[in-house]
């Protein structure tokens, strides 16, 4: 009897000594998501996640995405079980994944509720600053057993950012406005990354301590808060047409000095590594408009000395005519 348990005893030990268990970690809705085993069948609802799934070479994972996974080419041919507002739970679970990934703001705490009350095992995220970024990559490592995958993608993002940041984040602040539509008009308020981005460069979010992440805004409190930048961006078939409409108010900073712009990459807006492809465009078009601006006061602090040296010469002509004036007894 001792034998036979010594050996179940060493059995066991092999077996758990050649069974990887994926590590448990907290999303961004403070849930507890443990995996008895690494994540191989995954559903991801979110284009920002598909990418970042890429970034650490987990994408031969993903069974299903939802709409506008476009990032890398080979995300295009993965099967689609969602858009913006709906979501296919049926074909979802039919596909028994061993873990769903959802963009929370996304998809929404319901649709949340939703996966998890059908039994599925969901990683919620949110990442609302540039370094959550990192820690996303991290996470999707322990979770999948890519922990060296998602260690060199962090790596190698946190390298690229600490450039940024020693480059921009200490220069002039500037003031912007970040176009998410024209029609309705809205923006980005402090809470998304893309508010981060705009910090790195040295920027200040005019709308940043609005209680809505995407709130909507009138023109006329864009005009009353007259940044020095407007812009907006998408990807390299949108047309950058819905900034025209800013012409019509010349009185604003940013119209008169002709910054008002379209950056031609959707990456600003997804919360994934290649957001800071976009984050160093936006930042080398703050930069531009520093030297804009630079440029003005220096044209500006030329025109008041001109304008002085010109009041003092007529106070000096005046003062000579008087004095001939004086002189020939007139």
């Amino acid at each position: 009897m001792l034998l036979i348990k010594r050996l179940a005893i060493c059995l066991y030990s092999l077996l758990m000594a050649n069974t990887v268990l994926a590590d448990a970690v907290f999303d961004d809705m403070d849930v507890r998501v443990s995996l008895s085993t690494p994540a191989k069948r995954l559903v991801v609802l979110g284009p920002n996640l598909v990418e970042s799934l890429y970034a650490i070479d987990a994408g031969d994972y993903i069974l299903a995405a939802s709409e506008y996974s476009d990032y890398p080419d080979a995300a295009k041919a993965i099967p689609r079980v969602a858009s913006h507002n709906i979501i296919n739970y049926e074909m979802i679970v039919n596909l028994a994944p061993d873990l769903v990934m959802v963009w929370q703001s996304g998809f929404g705490v319901d649709a949340i509720a939703k996966l998890r009350s059908l039994g599925l095992t969901v990683y919620a995220s949110e990442p609302h600053t540039l370094d959550d970024i990192e820690e996303l990559l991290r996470d999707m490592g322990r979770l999948t057993g890519l922990n060296k995958e998602a260690e060199a993608a962090s790596a190698r993002y946190r390298k690229t950012l600490n450039q940024l940041q020693a480059t921009y984040s200490h220069k002039e602040t500037v003031s912007v406005f970040y176009q998410v539509w024209q029609e309705p008009m809205q923006t980005l308020n402090g809470d998304h990354v893309m508010n981060a981005a705009i910090e790195l460069c040295g920027g200040k979010n005019v709308f940043s301590a609005l209680p809505e992440i995407a709130p909507r805004v009138s023109i006329e409190s864009v005009i009353a808060a007259n940044p020095e930048v407007i812009f907006s961006s998408g990807s390299n078939n949108q047309d950058a047409s819905e900034l025209a409409h800013w012409q019509r108010w010349p009185m604003m900073t940013a119209v008169q000095n002709k910054q008002v712009n379209f950056l031609q990459t959707d990456s600003l807006v997804r919360h994934a590594p290649r957001i800071l492809e976009g984050a160093q465009q936006l930042c080398e078009l703050l930069e531009s408009s520093r030297e804009l601006s630079g440029k003005s006061r220096e044209l500006s602090g030329k025109h008041r000395e001109l304008s002085g040296k010109s009041r003092e010469l007529s106070d000096k002509n005046r003062g000579m005519q008087k004095h001939r004036v004086a002189a020939r007894g007139y």
